[in-house]
């Protein structure tokens, strides 16, 4: 049940070993989703061994091989990363997941809701619970791709007193501008000045490489109802995967990931069970013990990231330390994946 990148995977590594498959998802293919649209760490080895990396490369997906941090006008000198990371819209990596789905021989439900009851041979991939508040706060996430946009690293991370606002290169010689706020009240007027909140304050850096954007309306889209506390697999009921089990803060650039990577790390159990190996009670134990045991720290670590993101003390903490330890991001990066 859903069919985003975790229940995507999942999918086509069951169908490479002929396992009989139905796919239910809320919506259609393709649509645009608030997403970072930034593929980094391990879920990369997953692709490639999916078989699907010389066609991502062929869809126009952009590698990313360094970052910068700004705040306000001030700016951290920019990082190599690791690994270079893959940077692609979820409309044409969705598109083509479903397409390869379809071809291996999957049967797929579009447009078609299910209420999850955890039960035999059901893996819950719907996306994130959704939280109203968290300690008083209303998380919502808004996204939109633009053109005539010039940056300085494959990845701008750009903070906000409202929030963080994430900018990378995509297929097509555009710019996936996508950014996580949060409110005390309601906002009431995002549909009309969802512009303003992705362009940060005036004077910014964020606010110069917008100054000439041009926007895709059509890209637009917007998520609320957030909830970034880390949850464990072991703590649910039946097998959840992707932002049905947990999110991890997008500051982290991990969210695609940890979809990826967690719907491969469900393969092996899921296998067994449809062999007749092992039961789906001890399926769906395995699954949670693999999630929890990969997942777990960099959770812990993201959360605190995620905090110094928005409280100010920290915050300054955290950028000072950027700055005289120079290799302090380096190791959050780490930390976080």
């Amino acid at each position: 049940m859903g069919g985003g990148l975790a229940g995507l995977t999942l999918g086509l590594r069951l169908r490479q070993r002929s396992v009989p498959l139905t796919l239910f998802d809320a919506g259609t293919y393709p649509r645009h989703r608030v997403c970072g649209e930034y593929l980094s760490g391990r879920a990369l080895s997953v692709i490639e061994s999916l078989g699907l990396r010389s066609s991502l490369d062929q869809l126009g997906a952009v590698e990313s091989s360094d970052v910068i941090l700004s705040r306000g006008s001030s700016i951290l000198s920019r990082r190599r990363l690791p690994q270079p990371a893959l940077c692609l819209s979820r409309y044409q990596f969705d598109r083509f997941l479903i397409n390869q789905l379809t071809s291996a021989g999957a049967t797929l439900h579009t447009n078609q809701r299910v209420s999850f009851q955890p039960s035999e041979g059901i893996v819950h991939a719907t996306g994130r619970q959704p939280s109203p508040t968290e300690h008083g706060w209303r998380w919502f996430g808004l996204k939109a791709h633009a053109r005539n946009v010039s940056l300085d690293a494959g990845l701008e991370m750009h903070l906000s007193s409202r929030g963080y606002i994430g900018l990378c290169r995509i297929e097509n010689q555009q710019v996936n501008v996508c950014g996580l706020f949060r409110s005390r009240h309601p906002v009431s007027d995002l549909a009309a000045k969802w512009k303003e909140w992705l362009s940060g304050e005036a004077d910014s850096l964020l606010s110069q490489r917008l100054q000439n954007a041009q926007w895709d309306d059509s890209s637009f889209s917007s998520i609320a109802a957030l909830s970034l506390s880390p949850r464990q697999a072991t703590d649910r009921l039946g097998i959840n995967i992707g932002d049905a089990l947990t999110m991890i803060p997008p500051v982290t650039g991990n969210g695609m990931s940890m979809a990826i990577e967690g719907a491969d790390l469900a393969t092996q159990p899921l296998l067994d069970w449809s062999y007749g190996k092992i039961s789906w009670a001890v399926a769906s134990r395995q699954v949670a013990h693999r999630l929890d045991h990969a997942f777990a720290k960099r959770l812990r670590h993201a959360r605190w990231l995620q905090h110094a993101m928005f409280d100010p003390f920290a915050q300054s903490l955290a950028w000072n330390l950027s700055r005289i330890f120079p290799a302090f991001p380096s190791l959050l990066f780490r930390l976080t994946r």
